[in-house]
């Protein structure tokens, strides 16, 4: 179990949070900052949140495009068969 403690060099927006985190974590997370690829352990799993949230939003982004490209009519036909199916006709 990790325990993020308050950085005094972190911003007042930031807020503290304890998490239970899987054991293999938290041995890359020290890792990373042993390393010197993070500046804390609360910092490598911001970043990691950050990548993850940067993740989905590109992704529902690239959802919504391929949706707005998509023709109604056939979309229209296509989830009538869908119900059909779904009704056992």
């Amino acid at each position: 179990m990790i325990i993020l403690t308050y950085d005094s060099s972190m911003s007042d927006r930031k807020s503290r949070l304890t998490i239970t985190v899987d054991p293999d974590l938290t041995t890359y997370a020290e890792r990373l900052v042993e390393s010197g690829h993070a500046a804390s352990v609360s910092a490598a799993f911001n970043e990691a949140m950050a990548e993850k949230v940067y993740r989905d939003r590109r992704r529902r982004g690239l959802w919504k495009a391929k949706g707005d490209e998509a023709d109604p009519g056939r979309v229209a036909r296509m989830m009538t068969h869908v119900d059909r199916q779904l009704a056992g006709e």
